[in-house]
């Protein structure tokens, strides 16, 4: 295992939900919101889960959805709030289709990515060159 990047989850809305000018949400806020997410055991809901930590009995659920761009139109359309990463949501955020939430600051939603790479298993020049790419991003 190779540390590639850091990474972080958003929560976000659409514009029109009533969390969108809310400066930081409390845990009730987020007990109280209807969600989008991704599907259980994708690294994403693994990520959201733990961030969410203690709360889980209790958020509202609407929507597992497989596709990153599928929860982005569903909460575009306001069907609920979500949580994904930052890097899949940065045009999102500039076209204003989409607003970033604030978790209160002990809502944790940062993870590694990782090259993966098997021992034994020969690395060649086009494997490098591709990791080379990927960390130029």
């Amino acid at each position: 295992m190779i540390p590639w990047r850091n990474d972080e989850l958003v929560i976000f809305c659409s514009p029109k939900h009533p969390l969108a000018n809310k400066q930081g949400l409390t845990d009730d806020d987020l007990k109280s919101a209807t969600w989008v997410a991704r599907e259980p055991g994708s690294g994403t809901r693994q990520t959201f889960e733990r961030g969410m930590h203690g709360l889980l009995p209790d958020l509202n659920i609407l929507l597992d959805l497989e596709h990153t761009e599928a929860i982005k139109r569903a909460v575009e359309a306001n069907l609920g709030i979500g949580c994904l990463s930052k890097v899949c949501l940065e045009d999102a955020f500039q076209r204003g289709s989409l607003v970033p939430l604030q978790a209160a600051a002990h809502r944790r939603f940062d993870r590694q990515f990782y090259f993966i790479l098997h021992k034994q298993k020969y690395k060649s020049a086009g494997i490098d060159r591709w990791m080379e790419l990927c960390r130029n991003l």
